[in-house]
């Protein structure tokens, strides 16, 4: 003798919803809090435009590399600019526009420095991140040592997950 188990229609399609909500819950880009602490020092200056290299030390990406290259758009302490930055990191690289504020300086020849960032392009892993983020720091003139810590948030691409190397999305 054979038993039949009836089940509505209505129930196979919530059980089919239930199992398909994670799958499209992951699919979605997070958007996640970072901090990354960078050291750097000066390779070049040419009029009020200079270039610096800066370690990462410590990011959800890794150890990396960043260049900056900068404008000073005054002459006197404060003084305010901008820069672009290319990050470079094992899962690929990530450019942005930044802009800063050097204070006023000691008479140790150290001062303070703060600002802002956004992410504009990348590769690989960062192809379609976006971020945003502040930064605030000390520069010494004597040395020419920048030490810099960034925090901000950062959204990767569809179906990857901050700091990971994720893919871009199927349309």
């Amino acid at each position: 003798m054979r038993r039949t188990v009836r089940v509505p229609l209505s129930a196979i399609g919530l059980a089919a919803a239930a199992f398909a909500l994670p799958a499209a819950a992951q699919g979605a880009p997070t958007t996640k809090k970072f901090t990354e602490v960078e050291s750097g020092a000066r390779l070049s200056t040419h009029g009020n435009r200079y270039e610096d290299v800066y370690k990462i030390k410590r990011s959800p990406d890794g150890l990396g590399t960043v260049i900056r290259d900068s404008v000073l758009t005054g002459d006197t302490f404060p003084a305010s600019g901008t820069a672009q930055a290319i990050s470079y990191f094992e899962n690929g690289r990530l450019r942005s526009t930044e802009s800063f504020t050097l204070g006023v300086p000691r008479a140790d020849g150290v001062g303070a420095i703060t600002g802002t960032g956004k992410c504009t392009k990348g590769s690989k892993a960062h192809r379609l991140e976006t971020c945003n983020y502040k930064f605030a720091g000390t520069y010494d003139l004597r040395t020419g040592i920048t030490q810099i810590t960034l925090k901000g948030t950062e959204t990767p691409a569809a179906g990857g997950k901050p700091g990971k190397k994720h893919k871009k999305p199927k349309q």
